[in-house]
């Protein structure tokens, strides 16, 4: 199935499973989003769909902005700040460092794609299935204790959601 036909199903999902459970509104957008992200997550393992290329958009930038920030900067800052003073380059310093951070994230990102299953593998599965219920329900938990085991129960009907509309329609 096709992003699009996910995220419908998962639409349909979450409309019954607001009127079978009718939740208090500030239950309703987090077990809404738990809902809607478990029926389209588990397609991260096909190598052209939109949450793998959101993915890997998400992953890029995180590991850019933490490599620039802590890793880089003073690393590259301390390594050039000699040999600057000697050859006036403090102008192209932080171009170095966007560069080198730019390449280095690119290179994580393709190795961490590249241990990604295959699709429909291991994150089309029950043992997935149950993992991001718990994920989902740890998170809430920490945000919101009294209703965190909807929010779980969310993210495994919307996980759900995928892995049986795939099951029952395979391409």
């Amino acid at each position: 199935m096709r992003f699009i036909s996910h995220l419908l199903v998962g639409i349909i999902v979450l409309v019954v499973f607001y009127f079978l459970l009718h939740p208090e509104i500030s239950t309703l957008i987090p077990s809404a989003i738990a809902l809607l992200l478990g029926s389209v997550l588990p397609d991260v393992d096909h190598p052209f769909s939109h949450v793998r290329k959101v993915f890997r958009l998400i992953a890029f930038v995180l590991i850019f902005v933490f490599l620039f920030l802590f890793l880089l900067t003073p690393l590259i800052a301390s390594f050039m700040q000699d040999k600057c003073l000697s050859f006036g380059c403090e102008n192209y310093l932080l171009i170095v460092q966007i560069i080198v951070a730019a390449i280095i994230s690119f290179i994580i990102v393709m190795i961490i794609d590249f241990f990604i299953p295959f699709h429909r593998g291991p994150l089309h599965g029950i043992a997935a299935t149950v993992g991001y219920s718990i994920v989902c329900g740890i998170i809430a938990m920490n945000y919101f204790p009294s209703d965190y085991f909807l929010i779980a129960a969310a993210g495994l009907v919307g996980y759900l959601s995928h892995i049986i509309p795939d099951a029952l329609f395979k391409e």
